[in-house]
């Protein structure tokens, strides 16, 4: 198989991009629990942002790639363009990069905040922030997953892969 995606998913919005790109590639898909050991040159990881970064469980797996080529994509309840995705992009790239994996491309979309995690935040809950943490948690939604699709479809296609990578018809479904 050319690739597969393998995730890590705390509120279900990272599982929720990873299954709609799963059923659009008609690729095979696992938790970071279940991740195949090897067999996939190319990899697809999703993850939720923790610190600015991946998730630890994620992270950890990160850690034991190396040589791979990897697309990866991750659910924030920050903005996608802020300084704070910025950062967790580079970080994610400066990860991979460390086990000589190489990096075709990345999505970025906000997500849900977990209720518990908001809880434990030390974060000031100014009415900008609230406002932000709403609006997240709207999101992933259609439109976030069409995007995350397009991102996978250029990166797949600069590889040359997306040829051996069967597209399924277009549902708004995502169970």
């Amino acid at each position: 198989m050319p690739a597969c995606i393998v995730y890590s998913s705390r509120t279900g919005n990272t599982r929720a991009v990873a299954k709609y790109l799963a059923g659009r590639f008609s690729l095979p898909m696992f938790s970071v629990e279940n991740a195949p050991d090897d067999g996939y040159d190319e990899m697809i990881l999703g993850f939720w942002t923790w610190r600015g970064g991946p998730d630890p469980a994620m992270r950890s797996f990160m850690e034991t790639l190396r040589g791979k080529k990897v697309f990866f994509f991750g659910t924030m309840a920050a903005f996608p363009d802020s300084p704070h995705a910025a950062r967790c992009v580079e970080r994610t790239r400066n990860l991979l990069a460390s086990g000589n994996c190489r990096v075709l491309g990345h999505f970025l979309c906000q997500g849900r905040l977990d209720p518990d995690t908001l809880a434990r935040s030390a974060h000031p809950r100014t009415p900008e922030r609230m406002a932000r943490l709403r609006q997240a948690a709207s999101h992933p939604n259609f439109e976030d997953f069409r995007a995350a699709e397009q991102c996978l479809r250029l990166a797949l296609a600069s590889e040359g892969t997306l040829a051996t990578v069967p597209t399924v018809p277009m549902t708004k479904h995502v169970a």
